[in-house]
């Protein structure tokens, strides 16, 4: 499996993360049926919902995504993030989903050592809000695909 297959099938185990999470509270919920939608991953009681699947950069207690995803991030009802735990550090926040508020997160930009610009999402904000913890199963799932060298 490829660095690209591995992060698709991330992504797909965070979404299954979060149907899980919200089936858990009696609520419905629908999958995108194209893998690519441009406006959300999930639908959950009429609600378009975004579903973001990473290590944190640790260093900088924040998510990333590219700034070409600004846009859909806000444009959501419901933003969620599920913390992959990094192969070789632990972090306090590993394996916790996030529920973000879409239009109310901040962010910061930020210029990799190789020159990419990505945008910044504090952990540590009003707007981001540690939800639960997932079973020690998920987070082992997630390991398995991760393409973090940190």
């Amino acid at each position: 499996m490829n660095n690209e297959q591995k992060m698709d099938w991330l992504g797909r185990i965070g979404e299954k993360i979060i149907v899980n999470y919200l089936s858990r509270q009696g609520l419905v919920v629908e999958e995108s049926i194209d893998p690519y939608d441009r406006e959300k991953d999930l639908v959950c009681d009429g609600k378009k919902i975004e579903v973001k699947t990473q290590v944190p950069f640790i260093m900088q207690n924040a998510f990333t995504f590219k700034p070409n995803q600004l846009k859909k991030c806000r444009g959501v009802d419901e933003l969620y993030f599920v913390a992959v735990p990094a192969p070789s550090h632990s972090y306090k926040w590993e394996g916790w989903i996030f529920k973000v508020n879409p239009q109310e997160f901040l962010i910061r930009k930020y210029n990799t050592k190789d020159g990419r610009e990505m945008l910044l999402v504090n952990i540590v904000q009003d707007a981001v809000v540690p939800v639960e913890r997932v079973s020690d199963e998920y987070m082992d799932e997630m390991r398995k695909y991760t393409i973090s060298k940190y």
